[in-house]
C-alpha cells in the first residue's frame, strides 16, 4: 500500500473527521502531491477557511486558537485591515514589474538595513522564500570567500530545496532525496546547544560551552576537511545557525552560545549567518532573536512574517559580501515584487506603530509564569524553552531519565486540536510542542491557551497514568 493510500484509509476510518473536512482531505490526497507536511502534525489536519486575529475557523465553522500562525508568518495576526488596504492600493498602482526597482522595493531595502543587527555598511537582496534566502546567502558567502565548506547544526532547518537540504539537519527529510543525494556535500554538521539533552553529557554552567569547543578543536586539527591551520588553510566559507532553533521544537540556547560562535568565526575567518526567518520580526520580544545575545552576524536572513502571508524574504549582508557580484549574478521573476514590498513596509510600520516588540516582551513575562506553573503541575513536562512568544514544551515519560514521550505528545497535539487549540508537533524525538501565536496577543489570551493546555494535559496523564 502506498503512503497516500494509508492516509486515505486513515481519514476514512477516523470518526472525528467531519463529512465536509473528509471530503476536502480525500480530494487533496487524490489530486495533490501526497508528500505534503500536513499529515506529520496531527492524525488528520483541518481544512481552514477563515482567520481573524489569533483565531481561525475550518470549513465546518469550528473555531480554533491559532498557535501556529503559518509557522510564524502571521506575527501581526490574521485579517489585518491595514494589510488588505495596502494590497488593494498597491495592486492598482503597480502589481509586478519583474525583478526591477520600484519605490516600495527601495523603501523596504532601506528599512531592512536600518533594523537588522550590525553596525556596518550593508546591502540587501530580496527573495521569495526562506529557502531562496538561504541558498543566496550560501552562494554569496562561497563566491566572496572562495571557500567550499559550510558549517550547520543538527536540528537546524534551512529549507528543503536541493541546494539547502544538506544544511537542514533532519535525516527524516534527507531520506526523500534517495537514491540521488542532495546537491551540496561540503557541509559539516555539529550538535546545537540543546542543553536539556546535551549529546556530550555535560551540564550547562560547568560545561564551558563544550559544544563550541568541539568545533574549535576540529577547526584547529589537521585531520578534517575544515582546513589545516598549520598550513594556513581554511576551507570554511560560512557557518549558518538559527539563533533559536525553530523546526526542532522552539529551543532557546544559552545567550553566550552565539557570542562564542562569533568569536569562532572571527578566529578562523569564516562568515557567520543567522537564519532569523522564524525568530525575526518580533517573535522573541526583540526585532531579531540575536539581539538577546548582543551579537551581530555577517549575514541576516529575514522571511515569513515580513510578508504577512505574501511570499517575501531577504538577505541582509555586509556590503563587501555582495560587491564581488556583477549584473546577472541572480534574477527572479517575483523577488522584490511591488505587492510583497508594500506589505513588508506596512508590516514593519505596524510593528513599530503598535509597539509590538514591547507588547510581546511584556506578554512573554506573563507567559513565563504560566509555563513554570504548568511544568510544576504536570509530570509529563520535562522541560520548556521560552523567549517572548517563542516557546516550546518537551514531554517525557520520566523526568529523571528524560525518556521521550513521543506517543503521549502525539495524543496531546490531537486532543488539543479537538479542544480548539492548534500547535505544532516537532522535536528531536517527536516529543515537543511549539506554540507560535501572533505576537500581539494579550495576557488574557495567553491564559486562555493555558486553560486548554492544562486541562487536556491532565486528561492525557490520567489516560496513560
Amino acid at each position: 500500500m502506498k503512503p497516500y493510500e494509508k492516509l486515505e484509509e486513515q481519514v476514512k476510518q477516523n470518526e472525528k473527521v467531519t463529512e465536509k473536512n473528509r471530503e476536502g482531505l480525500m480530494a487533496f490526497l487524490e489530486e495533490e502531491h501526497p508528500g505534503d507536511v500536513l499529515f506529520t502534525k496531527w492524525d488528520y489536519p483541518q481544512i481552514i477557511k477563515h482567520g481573524k486575529g489569533n483565531r481561525i475557523w475550518d470549513v465546518d465553522g469550528k473555531e480554533y486558537i491559532d498557535c501556529i500562525s503559518g509557522m510564524s508568518t502571521m506575527n501581526i495576526g490574521h485579517g489585518d485591515e491595514r494589510i488588505a488596504e495596502v494590497l488593494k492600493e498597491q495592486y492598482m498602482e503597480l502589481d509586478n514589474w519583474f525583478d526591477f526597482p520600484t519605490p516600495e522595493r527601495i523603501k523596504l531595502v532601506k528599512k531592512l538595513i536600518e533594523i537588522t543587527p550590525g553596525d556596518y555598511k550593508k546591502r540587501v537582496r530580496l527573495a521569495l522564500s526562506g529557502s531562496d534566502a538561504v541558498e543566496l546567502a550560501i552562494r554569496s558567502a562561497r563566491y566572496h570567500t572562495k571557500k567550499t565548506h559550510v558549517i550547520s547544526f543538527y536540528g537546524g532547518y534551512h529549507g528543503q530545496s536541493t541546494a539547502t537540504m544538506g544544511l537542514t539537519g533532519a535525516g527524516g527529510m534527507h531520506r526523500w532525496y534517495n537514491p540521488v543525494p542532495m546537491a551540496d556535500h561540503c557541509i559539516e554538521r555539529f550538535p546545537y546547544a540543546y542543553c536539556y539533552r546535551c549529546p556530550y553529557d555535560k551540564e550547562y554552567g560547568s560545561c564551558g560551552m563544550h559544544c563550541v569547543k568541539v568545533i574549535d578543536e576540529l577547526m584547529a586539527s589537521t585531520q578534517t576537511s575544515l582546513g589545516n591551520p598549520y598550513s594556513g588553510v581554511n576551507n570554511v566559507a560560512a557557518m549558518i545557525v538559527e539563533p533559536m532553533q525553530s523546526s526542532a521544537g522552539y529551543i532557546v540556547p544559552p545567550a553566550e552560545f552565539l557570542a562564542e560562535l562569533r568569536k569562532l568565526a572571527d578566529k578562523y575567518g569564516f562568515l557567520l549567518i543567522f537564519d532569523e526567518i522564524q525568530t525575526g520580526l518580533g517573535r522573541t520580544g526583540k526585532m531579531f532573536a540575536s539581539e538577546h545575545s548582543g551579537v551581530a552576524p555577517d549575514i541576516t536572513l529575514v522571511g515569513k512574517a515580513l510578508g504577512a502571508g505574501v511570499p517575501m524574504s531577504a538577505v541582509v549582508a555586509r556590503a563587501e559580501i555582495f560587491e564581488d557580484a556583477g549584473p546577472g549574478f541572480i534574477c527572479s521573476t517575483y523577488a522584490g515584487n511591488s505587492l510583497g514590498c508594500a506589505v513588508g513596509n506596512k508590516v514593519l510600520e505596524i510593528i513599530e506603530e503598535d509597539g509590538l516588540l514591547e507588547k510581546c516582551a511584556k506578554t512573554g513575562e506573563h507567559l513565563a509564569k504560566k509555563l513554570a506553573a504548568y511544568q510544576e503541575k504536570h509530570s509529563l513536562v520535562g522541560s520548556y524553552s521560552q523567549k517572548g512568544l517563542f516557546y516550546g514544551i518537551e514531554y517525557v515519560r520520566d523526568q529523571e531519565t528524560k525518556e521521550p514521550a513521543a506517543k503521549e505528545t502525539a495524543m496531546l497535539v490531537n486532543a488539543l486540536r479537538d479542544a480548539g487549540l492548534l500547535c505544532q508537533l516537532n522535536g528531536y524525538y517527536n516529543n515537543r510542542l511549539s506554540f507560535i501565536p501572533p505576537i500581539n496577543i494579550t495576557e488574557a489570551q495567553v491564559d486562555e491557551i493555558f486553560d486548554i493546555l492544562d486541562q487536556v494535559t491532565g486528561e492525557i496523564e490520567k489516560q496513560i497514568n
